[in-house]
């Protein structure tokens, strides 16, 4: 049998569909609910008694109870191979209203696949759809103290001034059609094909089985050109490495550049001056390295939270006083620690100097202001803060220095492994989700696990404010040889 992931898979890439279908994998979600969201959403539709679907429940369950109720909670329905279930079906008469759950508070596209197949399977079914409801999570919502679920969700039947139901209904998808070309699907007799999908979000898992000839690519391969639609099409011509790119098919952005000029100049390109004027701005000490963990909340289940915030559960900071001399400090909480890091922060970090984080404005310095949201006492002190922040990110995204051991790669892991010995593959924890997930555990183990988790995460966490330290050396370093 399929489900609508499976459908999604295969639309996406065959290929991954193929590799993965047989996997046992554990799904962790990236967004965290403490709370049980359909029982939420109960209290939202004020459902006091209801038909639950279970898990492998035969096609006739709902059939032999659906004079007993008025709500159902995920029933299941086949046709043929395709199987669908839906979060909340309510009986009017002969007909059902449909309700999806959006999980998230802005809505920017529905999922017409996932609806329309659902919608097809209950008409083949014999099941008359009356009208469509999308439940979302309501962005304005703050939790005062205690989670009110009656202003928690919102509740919409259209999309862009159109009718959901409408939306939905306008197009039949043929999904008996596709499970058929799921099921003669040769991996053998179809070629690896590129698209967009195979680095979106980072380097997809199977990339090297489809594509195992790259491993042997140079540094410098013209493959390695970022935000470039026409590398694949120059590979095909034989334009092979990066310092040989067809100067009519580039976009012409600055980072293309260093990377093209890094080819020719025998692996590294480095825009002296403007590096040299980037860096004396953050020459003053006490200079500061810091990274920060933290766990995304759908449900905001602490006071002052609203849907999708996040809490801040542990930093790093590296520091170099006027001395010379560099201190190391910690912080890492459980439960709802927010205050607690706010307060670990006020007392750890330099009251001045500069600050150096990688993506600080999408990342550190958007977290402290969510902060002094949540806590407006602290607002101005962490305002403070976040004006002294430094993105180290900026030289490598500007185009100011490229080393072509990068291969296109610009996250603080690569540089690390470039500048240094270290290698976040010797740790337990490597990277960021596996660090929340980590974090997710604490509480579920023993004591002595418990201590192995936090002291993984602390390692995790310092190798990422200590390999802001590595990389800023590494920039005075080149700047000084490029002389």
């Amino acid at each position: 049998m399929y489900h609508i992931s499976d459908l999604k898979k295969f639309l996406r890439c065959e290929r991954l569909y193929f590799y993965s279908k047989d996997l046992a994998s554990v799904f962790r979600p990236y967004l965290r609910s403490d709370e049980n969201i359909i029982e939420l959403v109960k209290k939202f539709l004020h459902i006091d008694e209801c038909y639950e679907g279970v898990r492998n429940d035969p096609a006739d369950r709902f059939f032999s109870q659906i004079d007993q109720y008025e709500w159902f909670v995920y029933p299941r329905f086949m046709d043929g191979e395709m199987r669908v279930n839906v979060p909340f079906m309510h009986k009017k008469g002969e007909t059902f209203d449909l309700y999806f759950i959006y999980y998230g508070t802005l809505i920017r596209e529905l999922d017409l696949l996932s609806y329309r197949i659902t919608a097809q399977v209950l008409e083949n079914s014999g099941v008359k759809v009356s009208d469509i409801y999308l439940l979302s999570f309501n962005g304005d919502y703050i939790n005062e103290g205690q989670l009110d679920a009656e202003k928690l969700f919102a509740c919409n039947d259209s999309f862009k001034n159109k009718k959901i139901k409408d939306l939905v209904c306008s197009e039949q998808f043929d999904y008996k059609g596709l499970i058929s070309r799921m099921e003669s699907f040769d991996i053998e007799g179809q070629p690896a094909k590129k698209c967009h999908f195979c680095k979106l979000n980072g380097l997809c898992e199977y990339y090297d089985r489809c594509f195992p000839q790259e491993e042997a690519e140079a540094d410098d391969s013209i493959l390695t050109l970022v935000l470039s639609q026409n590398k694949n099409k120059m590979y095909k011509e034989g334009i092979l490495y990066l310092k040989d790119a067809d100067p009519s098919q580039l976009e012409g952005n600055k980072v293309q550049y260093a990377q093209i000029m890094a080819s020719r100049n025998g692996g590294l390109f480095i825009d002296r001056y403007p590096l040299i004027q980037w860096l004396n701005r953050i020459e003053k000490r006490p200079i500061s390295f810091i990274d920060f963990e933290w766990d995304r909340y759908l449900v905001p289940i602490y006071e002052r939270m609203r849907p999708m915030d996040v809490v801040c559960f542990e930093f790093a900071l590296y520091y170099i006083d006027e001395n010379g001399k560099m201190e190391h400090r910690t912080f890492l909480g459980t439960g709802d620690c927010r205050r607690e890091f706010v307060e670990a922060l006020f007392e750890y970090l330099p009251q001045e100097g500069p600050i150096l984080a990688y993506n600080a404005w999408g990342a550190e310095c958007l977290r402290l202001t969510e902060l002094g949201e949540m806590f407006p006492e602290y607002k101005e002190r962490l305002e403070a803060i976040n004006a002294r922040f430094y993105d180290l990110a900026e030289p490598f995204l500007e185009g100011l220095i490229y080393d072509v051991r990068m291969q296109g790669n610009f996250t603080l892991k690569k540089l690390v492994d470039i500048c240094s010995d270290y290698s976040y593959k010797d740790l337990d924890i490597y990277d960021g989700m596996e660090a929340v997930f980590s974090w997710r555990d604490i509480g579920k183990n023993d004591t002595q696990d418990e201590e192995r988790i936090m002291e993984n995460l602390r390692e995790y966490c310092s190798l990422d404010a200590y390999g802001l330290f590595l990389v800023y050396k590494w920039l005075i370093k080149l700047m000084i040889e490029s002389k």
